[in-house]
């Protein structure tokens, strides 16, 4: 997994016109394959985290796990974007699911 560092680096150099701010609010960058990883702990993720997940789609495998990742209790949004995948866990929406083709 990145550090928020090196990610922030590249959403600067890959995205300009993005500022960064601090905030109470964490994006976290990762693989699909990193939420079975014992340091990716995703029921730590707080209420207004948002989770960037890579390759959702690139095997069988790493769809079974966004699947599961869907299922999980705190999950409330997900939205599928092919390439890559993005959940929230504010526990105060109610548990969508979307699939957006571009």
């Amino acid at each position: 997994m990145n550090t928020s560092k090196s990610s922030e680096e590249k959403i600067i150099t890959n995205c300009p016109n993005i500022s960064i701010v601090d905030s109470n609010a964490a994006v976290v960058f990762g693989d699909i394959t990193d939420i079975n990883k014992p340091d990716f702990k995703v029921n730590d993720l707080s209420n207004d985290t948002m989770l960037l997940l890579d390759g959702i789609h690139k095997n069988p495998q790493n769809l079974k796990k966004w699947k599961q990742l869907k299922e999980m209790e705190h999950v409330r949004v997900t939205l599928d974007l092919f390439y890559c995948g993005i959940v929230f866990f504010r526990k105060e929406q109610v548990k969508e699911h979307f699939k957006i083709r571009i």
